[in-house]
């Protein structure tokens, strides 16, 4: 797989995808952290297998959105863990993506979808114009 170096290019991101970006902006992590991580982000709403997860992040990996990092000092050695690092790539896409959903979510607000007045007297346009 040919790796890019546009972030742009790479979105929108998977729901999955995204979540292990920000739990790896939280610091380095092996892969049960990160899986913990996310259900905390997440309520528990989103709980990834360890298949899952594990796709992921060698998809991530090629990519080059994370890269593995050492154990952190202190944390017992056990060679089948793995503890991974967001690369400077990686941040660029966490955040091109947040910026992305940001906008979206700003859109919904402007149209009243969020339970809020809509900016201004904008009609959906399923509704055709005034």
């Amino acid at each position: 797989m040919s790796k890019t170096t546009d972030a742009e290019a790479l979105l929108p991101l998977p729901h999955l995808t995204y979540l292990v970006l920000l739990a790896l902006a939280a610091g380095d992590a092996h892969g049960w952290a990160i899986i913990k991580r996310i259900r905390e982000m997440t309520s528990a709403r989103t709980n990834p297998s360890s298949g899952s997860l594990y796709l992921a992040m060698v998809r991530l990996e090629d990519r080059g959105l994370l890269e593995e990092a050492e154990a952190p000092p202190g944390e017992d050695v056990d060679e089948r863990r793995r503890h991974y690092r967001l690369t400077r790539f990686g941040r660029s896409v966490l955040e091109a993506e947040s910026a992305r959903l940001r906008s979206l979510v700003e859109l919904a607000g402007e149209w009243g979808v969020l339970g809020g007045r809509s900016k201004g007297s904008r009609r959906s346009p399923a509704r055709g114009k005034a």
